[in-house]
């Protein structure tokens, strides 16, 4: 962390924040060991004047401390610091071409959470499993959840991974202003923040807690002959970004890490 605070002058909160984030999020079953979350940040000093984003190297999200987050250019989804030799996330260009396709977007996170995953490999079209919002609180992804299905440009014989700027600009498309999570066939879930990490942190947090809700709900509805009644457009405008409620449920959050007072990240 010196040299990101020291040389490219980056907030010591912004790392932290990005840490702490990694393990919510991990604690929260969002993220497996596989999972990522970035936060954007723009760099000048030292010469260097470029839009970037912080992200860990090559770790488990549990796992993550300060002396793990590495800095990234938005233009290539390469190492900014020539110093730095770890390995990155292999698929650390969903993170790049997101913030290259979407100027607004501040924190990117990418999840495998296996509630998402089920929700990937359905039809998606005006179907009863198309997932949508269903609680207040899960209304901060956007009321439509479009499925990115990578095989319609690159066939039916990759990994599914996004390891290279094109793929990462193909999956970028998807996320216009009004969307907020992209499913991702068979493979997770992307979703974006407008705002800061926190806020990211929860989105991730409720779209969980919301496709379990619709998941039980539906088969409720099928063995009673109920319906899932979705939230409406003018509900989940009128929810908002719920923004403000992350002052209230991150120090919560930290808190259920455990940290010792002398631990340090």
């Amino acid at each position: 962390m010196d040299r990101l605070t020291s040389y490219f002058g980056i907030s010591p909160d912004l790392i932290t924040d990005l840490v702490l984030a990694n393990r919510i999020l991990a604690y929260h079953k969002v993220l497996d060991t596989f999972g990522h979350i970035s936060v954007r940040c723009h760099v000048k000093s030292n010469g260097v004047d470029e839009d970037c984003y912080l992200q860990a190297t090559y770790h488990a999200p549990s796992l993550v401390h300060t002396q793990d987050i590495a800095l990234f250019s938005v233009r290539t989804g390469e190492p900014v610091d020539p110093e730095e030799k770890r390995k990155g996330a292999l698929e650390r260009h969903i993170h790049a071409g997101l913030y290259r396709a979407r100027p607004d977007v501040q924190a990117v996170l990418h999840c495998h959470a296996p509630i998402l995953v089920t929700y990937s490999i359905l039809p998606n079209a005006e179907s009863k499993t198309k997932l949508e919002p269903v609680i207040h609180v899960g209304s901060s992804v956007g009321r439509h959840i479009p499925i990115y299905e990578i095989a319609d440009k690159f066939g039916r014989n990759t990994d599914l991974l996004i390891k290279t700027a094109e793929l990462g600009d193909d999956l970028a498309k998807v996320f216009i202003p009004t969307v907020g999570m992209v499913l991702m066939r068979g493979h997770g879930a992307t979703i974006a923040s407008k705002s800061n990490v926190k806020d990211l942190v929860h989105k991730g947090i409720y779209a969980v807690i919301n496709a379990t809700i619709m998941r039980d709900a539906t088969l409720l509805a099928a063995a009673t002959g109920g319906v899932v009644k979705p939230l409406s457009d003018g509900e989940v405008e009128a929810c908002g970004d719920w923004v403000s409620a992350v002052h209230r449920s991150w120090p919560a959050w930290v808190a259920e890490l455990g940290l010792s007072k002398d631990e340090h990240l």
